[in-house]
């Protein structure tokens, strides 16, 4: 594992004394499905299973995997897919059962480790990357997927990632992208989730994927589910993009 310098920005959120730094549990802007106690750095990291309050976890962690489902409708052994970002892993213990390549990047250094315990085999792969900054290699993957992953990056960088992922796909590729709509009929940050920097409409995902892909080349899914912070229905796109 190539060493990295540990920084509050890319090693999560510090309990008050930080003398341990604890992730998951109640804070559920990343699904961690089991505990674990490691040292990274010399710091303690403790995670805890998440365990959001007031909210029906069975349906959290369905709804969670069941995003993957799509991923696993294009993937055939030997696919390279590239999951980015990749949260704390656990889709690569899915999609394994279908013979693929899987890589993981994810821009917190202590949820990468935790991946890389916790599930990393042969054939799956963690590393850190940053959805602002993405350095992906030309024509590498065949599908790549990000899954909660636009919303929390301003409007700018995401049609440079959306550029960076199509560059990135080999022919004939897929990218699967995922966005909550903006409850309030605009484009913009969150009013819900101050996690969420810029939340598209239904019509701007569409424009923003379409500039780069083309509109003939993208599918569309919607469905509704109830997100947290605020326990509120919402509606959720999936775009479905080929490479020609």
């Amino acid at each position: 594992m190539r060493t990295k310098k540990i920084s509050k920005n890319n090693l999560g959120r510090q309990n008050k004394n930080g003398d341990v730094l604890r992730l998951g549990g109640k804070d559920g802007e990343r699904l961690y499905l089991a505990d674990l106690k490691f040292k990274l750095s010399g710091r303690m990291i403790e995670v805890l299973k998440t365990k959001e309050p007031d909210v029906d976890m069975k349906d959290l962690v369905a709804r969670h995997k069941g995003r993957y489902g799509l991923f696993a409708l294009f993937s055939r052994p030997g696919y390279r897919v590239l999951d980015f970002p990749c949260g704390s892993g656990y889709a690569s213990a899915f999609l394994k059962e279908f013979g693929v390549i899987y890589y993981g990047m994810d821009m917190d250094i202590a949820t990468i480790e935790y991946a890389k315990r916790m599930y990393g085999a042969k054939n799956i792969q963690f590393d850190v990357g940053d959805l602002c900054l993405p350095k992906l290699k030309s024509s590498s993957y065949d599908i790549i997927g990000c899954v909660e992953g636009l919303e929390h990056i301003d409007k700018e960088p995401q049609k440079k990632l959306i550029s960076a992922f199509y560059k990135a796909l080999k022919p004939d590729g897929i990218l699967i992208v995922s966005s909550p709509e903006n409850k309030s009929g605009v484009s913009g940050p969150s009013k819900l989730n101050p996690y969420h920097k810029w939340e598209l409409t239904k019509n701007d995902f569409v424009l923003t994927l379409g500039e780069v892909f083309g509109a003939e080349n993208i599918e569309l899914v919607t469905h509704k589910a109830i997100l947290s912070p605020g326990l509120v229905e919402m509606n959720c796109f999936y775009g479905i993009c080929h490479r020609k």
